[in-house]
Order: structure tokens, then C-alpha cells, then sequence
């Protein structure tokens, strides 16, 4: 019988060692990003024939992340149909979500047929050349060098500081005025107020949690916040990234000094989806993109 579990800290190491194994591309694949929203979105998980299943609970449309390990070594037709009949006691049909063209492949070998697949363009995560982000060169960017450069003739006295834990109240205290400026409101289940709780949880457990974070500070006070880690041994995810809108080019100081200061040498960086957000997605594109990482929803067919 398959049980799902409630996602704990001591799970950490497990999950771990499964994602390092793949050494995945997309954004879920860090045991942080997992943790931290695990409350908004009732993550649970498992292991079936040596295959990691991860079950996000909160939602009437019942999915799972495709299953995370080795398919040469495991039966992975297997379990998918252990995980359809999972689903079936419950009424429900088999989907995955946030298969990527890479897992897409593999499950269609392993499981030929048995899955209608359809591209979610609002989950795809933005992938850059982490030179690029850093330097900033070329045609291109030429309108971000003009805004940084203004940031800093405005701002000349701005500090770059890498987070540590005794600071992480007082960057709390500024995601309190973020989200106060965002008009952070509604049921715990709405965007904002999960990202503020997903902070939160992120802060709480920074030296147990592999991120690294850093603020810039205006006149001594914090005014933006970020915070990633590696995802594979050549990609950085930023998992968070917050600025005070009203400072003209914070957002890009703040882009640019985390990588330079934190990751001088990686060569990609994921800066996870847009989520369907029209201003967003403007902005994420402005950037450049090397790459969308393609994530797809698997439907299992019935017939």
C-alpha cells in the first residue's frame, strides 16, 4: 500500500540524494523550495520501488511531480500504474505536472502510450547565461545598463550584504513593508501571503536549508532581499528576489550583486516561472533568456 508523508526537515538528506541523482533542471528540484512551501501547498512525498514521489495536497486537481530517481535501474511503468491505482481509490485520474522535456522522453520510453502530455507554458522556468546576468554586455542590455547606472549615481552609498542569521529579523521586518506595499491580503491559500510564508520558513531554517541570501541597504535600512542555490552542479536557482519598487533600478542592482558576489563563476541561472503573470513574464524576458525549461502536464489515458 502506498503512504504518503508530510514533508519534515529530517526528510532533507533523502530528497537530497534523489535530486543529485538527476541533476534536474527545473526549479523543484531543491529540497528548499520544497520545505518551504510545504505548508501552502500540503507537500507530502514518498518512495515506490526505489522511485521519490512527491504529492502536493492542497488542490481538488489531485497530481504528482513525475518520479524522481534512476529509470534504468527501477521499474518505472510500474510505478505509474501503482500510482493510477492510487489515484483511481480515490476517484481521481493520474496526472503529473512539471515534466520536463528530459523526464517527458524518459517516461514515454518507459511507459509508451500511456500518457496525453500538454506544454504549461505558465510553469516554464527562465534559464540564463550566468555571464550575461553578471556583466551585462552587449546591445541587449543596454537599457538595464542605463537603469543600474542610474541606481548608482542616485544611490551611491548603497551596501551589498550577504544574509546571515542574526539579520533575519530584520529582513522579516522588511518583507512586513514589502507585502504592506504589495497590499498582501485574503485567505493564507493567495499568492502573496503563501510567498510571505514561504520567507518566512526560509528565514526560520536558513542554517539548516542550503541557500545563500543577501539585502542592499539604503541609508542603513533594507530595502531588497534575495535568496537561491545551486540546483545542479552548473545552474543557481533564485528562489526570491524583493526590492523596494519605488527605488528606480533596485531590482537589477540587486539581480546583478547577488551573482557577482555570491555566484562569480555559475554558468547558468534559473530564475523559476512566471506563473502566468503578464508583468512578469515582461520582465523575465527583458533578461534574455537562454532557455524556457519546458514543463508539461501528463494525463494518464483510461482507454
Amino acid at each position: 500500500m502506498i503512504e504518503f508523508q508530510n514533508l519534515k526537515l529530517e526528510d532533507k538528506k533523502i530528497i537530497d540524494e534523489y535530486f543529485q541523482q538527476g541533476q534536474y533542471q527545473n526549479s523543484e528540484c531543491t529540497f528548499t523550495n520544497l520545505f518551504i512551501w510545504r505548508d501552502c501547498y500540503a507537500v507530502q512525498w514518498t518512495v515506490v520501488d526505489g522511485l521519490l514521489v512527491i504529492k502536493p495536497g492542497q488542490s481538488d486537481e489531485s497530481w504528482i511531480l513525475p518520479p524522481y530517481g534512476d529509470y534504468a535501474q527501477h521499474d518505472v511503468q510500474g510505478v505509474i500504474l501503482q500510482m493510477r491505482e492510487y489515484f483511481a481509490q480515490q476517484g481521481k485520474p493520474l496526472m503529473l505536472r512539471a515534466v520536463t522535456e528530459e523526464l517527458r522522453a524518459m517516461l514515454e520510453q518507459s511507459c509508451p502510450g500511456m500518457f496525453e502530455f500538454e506544454e504549461e507554458r505558465d510553469l516554464e522556468d527562465y534559464l540564463y547565461n550566468g555571464a550575461d546576468l553578471r556583466e551585462l554586455k552587449g546591445r541587449k542590455y543596454h537599457s538595464k545598463r542605463n537603469h543600474l547606472s542610474n541606481f548608482h549615481k542616485n544611490y551611491p552609498d548603497h551596501v551589498y550584504e550577504p544574509l546571515t542569521a542574526d539579520m533575519r529579523e530584520e529582513v522579516w521586518e522588511y518583507i512586513n513593508l514589502w507585502c504592506k506595499q504589495k497590499e498582501c491580503s485574503g485567505k493564507f491559500s493567495d499568492g502573496l501571503i503563501c510567498e510571505k510564508k514561504a520567507i518566512r520558513e526560509a528565514l526560520d531554517f536558513f542554517e539548516e536549508l542550503d541557500y545563500v541570501g543577501a539585502v542592499i541597504r539604503i541609508q542603513g535600512q533594507i530595502e531588497a532581499f534575495t535568496m537561491g542555490e545551486m540546483l545542479n552542479d552548473n545552474t543557481v536557482v533564485i528562489h526570491v528576489e524583493k526590492a523596494n519598487g519605488l527605488v528606480n533600478g533596485l531590482y537589477g542592482a540587486i539581480n546583478q550583486e547577488f551573482l557577482l558576489h555570491a555566484w562569480p563563476d555559475v554558468q547558468f541561472v534559473n530564475r523559476e516561472e512566471d506563473t502566468g503573470d503578464e508583468g512578469l513574464r515582461k520582465a523575465k524576458l527583458s533578461y534574455q533568456p537562454v532557455q524556457l525549461v519546458k514543463k508539461y502536464k501528463g494525463v494518464f489515458k483510461n482507454a
